[in-house]
């Protein structure tokens, strides 16, 4: 019996997709964004709206549908996935909590955004 089975069978196919030269879309700020930059904002816009859940209601639909669903990660997207959904209303999330300085986690070192920041902080 042949084990056809293959963890990374849900990775993008074109490997161009996540190369760190590979630019996938520009945010409002005209900062280029990555693969990995852009999986890391979607994560933090994901991580949050779980955290408000959890806070408000006691439970998080999100969480369970992540769950439930098996999600794949978005590290895992194509690159066309993940801008669409940056497009989709991550954006404007994601900009609103680092404005209003409620990141769940601290900016990517490689996010464009990361150098601003330190030079905001010298």
């Amino acid at each position: 019996m042949v084990n056809d089975y293959n963890p990374q069978g849900n990775l993008p196919e074109d490997y161009k997709d996540v190369k760190d030269d590979y630019i996938i879309i520009k945010d409002e700020k005209g900062h280029s964004l990555n693969h990995y930059v852009l999986a890391e904002r979607l994560m933090q816009v994901e991580a949050k709206q779980i955290q408000s859940e959890i806070n408000v209601q006691g439970v998080s639909d999100t969480l369970l549908y992540i769950l439930e669903g098996g999600f794949r990660g978005y590290h895992k997207f194509t690159a066309g996935e993940l801008k669409a959904e940056w497009i989709d209303g991550a954006n404007d999330k994601w900009f609103q909590m680092y404005e209003d300085d409620e990141l769940p986690w601290d900016v990517y070192d490689e996010d464009p955004l990361a150098e601003v920041d330190e030079v905001v902080a010298s």
